[in-house]
């Protein structure tokens, strides 16, 4: 019996040991494109022009916002609360870009959280201060899209 309690605390103590805990990033990485997270919609256009479309969502961000390789959805108070980036003209301000190999984001960011989502696996960067995070599609080792998002 004592043979086995020590067995399992040494296979606890040392799964514990190997888990790497995700690393985080601040919420000024939570940007793409020079679009971060809570800009108005006043500053996408400033800083982007009028998009390629707009459609009204009927969803929580209600407003979604097009351009090349880059689509920006705006909430409550018309302001950005998720961003999504396909091509490598937009990146964070760490320069993650997709096209690039995901070994130069582990570089840059540490190990990240690996979730299982509904729509795929993603490597995720919880940011240090909000619920919210920076989304990696990654296949075959090339990053193939940049989301930052947060929590509604």
């Amino acid at each position: 019996m004592r043979q086995i309690f020590f067995a399992t605390v040494v296979f606890f103590a040392f799964g514990t040991a190997l888990a790497t805990e995700p690393s985080l990033v601040s919420d000024k990485e939570l940007s793409l494109g020079g679009i971060a997270l809570d800009d108005t919609e006043a500053v996408v256009l400033r800083k982007l022009g009028e998009p390629r479309r707009t459609t009204d969502t009927g969803e929580f961000l209600n407003i979604r916002m097009d351009y090349h390789g880059l689509t920006v959805w705006l909430g409550e108070g018309r302001r950005v609360g998720e961003v999504l980036s396909t091509l490598k003209q937009h990146c964070t301000p760490a320069g993650i870009c997709p096209g690039m190999s995901f070994a130069k984001a582990k570089e840059k960011y540490g190990p990240p959280l690996v979730a299982d989502r509904e729509d795929g696996i993603f490597m995720e960067y919880p940011s240090s201060l909000s619920a919210c995070w920076l989304q990696i599609a990654v296949s075959k080792g090339i990053v193939k899209s940049v989301r930052a998002e947060c929590q509604p």
